[in-house]
């Protein structure tokens, strides 16, 4: 699947524009019960790794400092936004690192139209943080 769903697209595009890193993977949360799977699909998030030229540091840096003021402009309820690292084996010798960005709504048990709009509000928060 090519296309973006519509809810993510400003978040992977501002991320594939900040010139640090190439967006390869997203989903922007699916909250609907009879859309759930064995996979937890309760959070939006991007996956990316650097850009070419960027170094992991680098990286590693804007993220820290993209979560840091977002934790403090915006807290984390109803939506914590959080960053790591992701360890994939590939082969016995190879292991592919993957950054995510998750946006997930703080309490699960909210219904499905607030996660949606809790999640849409955070993700627009988050390109406006990474725009200024």
């Amino acid at each position: 699947m090519n296309e973006l769903e519509p809810a993510i697209r400003p978040l992977v595009e501002v991320l594939n524009e900040t010139g640090l890193v190439r967006t390869f993977s997203s989903c922007e949360g699916h909250y609907k019960p009879e859309d759930q799977t064995l996979v937890d699909r309760n959070q939006a998030e991007v996956r990316f790794v650097p850009a070419d030229g960027c170094s992991t540091a680098q990286v590693e840096h804007w993220l820290a400092s993209v979560l840091t003021r977002f934790k403090a402009k915006h807290g984390l309820i109803p939506v914590k936004v959080t960053a790591y690292k992701l360890y994939t084996p590939i082969d016995e010798e190879v292991v592919e690192e993957t950054f995510v960005i998750d946006v997930k709504p703080f309490n699960r048990f909210d219904p499905p139209d607030r996660k949606r709009a809790d999640t849409d509000r955070a993700i627009t928060q988050l390109v406006q943080l990474i725009v200024s």
